[in-house]
């Protein structure tokens, strides 16, 4: 792709307070950009380092053109849609999972960033990460390094097998995911981690990454005030929330029902626990603290627990098992490593679940990465 960087340029068209461009830099509601290669119709592209905006004009042409937002923001729309199909079909064969079309909302807002969304963007500390790396031009080019396996991207060493990394978070570790309860539906919601601190998993349940991202928003100007520098920075990325909401919505109806998404939302003390069907035994979630401490600390009904859970798993009640499972993955030891995976797998297994409990075991596998960003590009 050519790359044209003009400074300096007066633009006689444009009001006459406007003297110094480059590339997505907005005036109003426009962004002046620089003709470059064709690509979707009569828009066109423009890149400088990680920052990527939209544009209209003759291909090749060295124009400067005044692009209304509307018209970079639905082209990129369109790109990401022609892109769902193929994006959809890897994540399906790879990590035995269905994609939500809001994931392909985000991606266009990504993409259609001008120099001030994408500093809002940069502010929150976000980018795609995990599944939303697809939707990059040479997304479908991508492969594990060294062999490894694709579901690994983003998988941080106590994220439980429901969490699938779809966008970093700039600090301590903190990564968004889409939260799969039962991998034959569409994911329930939005769940973070910040793997670098307590690495428990919550959600504010959000049921897409726009909605997230609004959430995130408005909660540090609700910290920070509405007047503030912080409220400067965040007003492009409102505007681009809000035009990008409508469509928001329509990948949720597109997508249908999400089964287990309006379900009580109950938690083990270090992640939210996952969905589970009547009939599959009790959880003892208000015993988890005491559970975690204690395996942690090591105490002698560690092995009571571990062996009760068994007991039930093998009788038909998955719930026990996947809890202590889950809290064993958590405390992270390796004495507890293989009851972990065995608990687990036996719970997924049982319940249907079998991406899930390959995840876990790819994931028992490789614990020990020293870098979860395991993708690169193939040539």
């Amino acid at each position: 792709m050519g790359q044209h960087l003009l400074t300096g340029i007066r633009v006689a068209s444009e009001p006459a307070d406007v003297h110094l461009i480059s590339p997505g830099e907005r005036h109003g509601r426009v962004t002046y950009v620089i003709g470059a290669r064709c690509l979707l119709g009569p828009v066109y592209v423009v890149a400088r380092g990680s920052c990527r905006v939209l544009l209209a004009g003759a291909a090749g042409s060295s124009t400067i053109h005044a692009v209304a937002d509307g018209t970079r923001r639905e082209a990129a729309l369109s790109l990401m849609g022609q892109r769902f199909p193929a994006v959809a079909e890897r994540v399906a064969r790879v990590h035995g999972l269905r994609v939500p079309r809001h994931l392909m909302v985000f991606c266009a807002l990504w993409a259609s960033a001008d120099v001030a969304e994408r500093a809002a963007l940069d502010y929150l500390g976000v980018r795609p990460f995990g599944l939303t790396q697809y939707f990059a031009d040479d997304g479908l080019r991508l492969a594990g390094r060294d062999g490894l396996d694709e579901r690994l991207q983003g998988r941080y060493r106590r994220d439980p097998a429901e969490l699938v990394t779809v966008l970093s978070g700039g600090t301590d570790g903190l990564h968004f995911g889409l939260w799969y309860d039962d991998p034959a539906e569409l994911p329930s919601l939005i769940a973070h981690n910040y793997a670098r601190d307590s690495a428990e998993t919550r959600t504010s349940g959000a049921p897409t990454l726009l909605a997230e991202l609004g959430s995130r928003a408005g909660s540090m100007l609700a910290d920070y005030g509405a007047d503030g520098e912080e409220a400067r920075l965040l007003a492009p990325l409102a505007d681009a929330l809000g035009w990008f909401a409508a469509a928001d919505r329509e990948a949720l109806e597109a997508d249908g029902e999400r089964r287990w998404a309006g379900v009580p939302r109950q938690a083990t003390a270090v992640s939210i626990f996952p969905a589970l069907p009547a009939g599959s035994g009790d959880p003892r979630l208000a015993e988890s603290a005491r559970r975690v401490a204690g395996f942690g600390a090591g105490v002698p009904e560690a092995v009571g627990w571990i062996d009760q859970a068994g007991r039930e798993l093998a009788a038909g009640l998955p719930a026990f098992a996947l809890a202590v499972g889950m809290e064993l993955h958590w405390t992270d030891l390796d004495q507890h490593r293989r009851a972990s995976r065995d608990l687990l797998t036996g719970a997924y297994r049982a319940l249907g679940r079998e991406a899930l409990a390959a995840i876990v075991e790819v994931h028992t596998e490789h614990r020990d990465l020293t870098s979860v960003n395991v993708l690169t590009t193939m040539r």
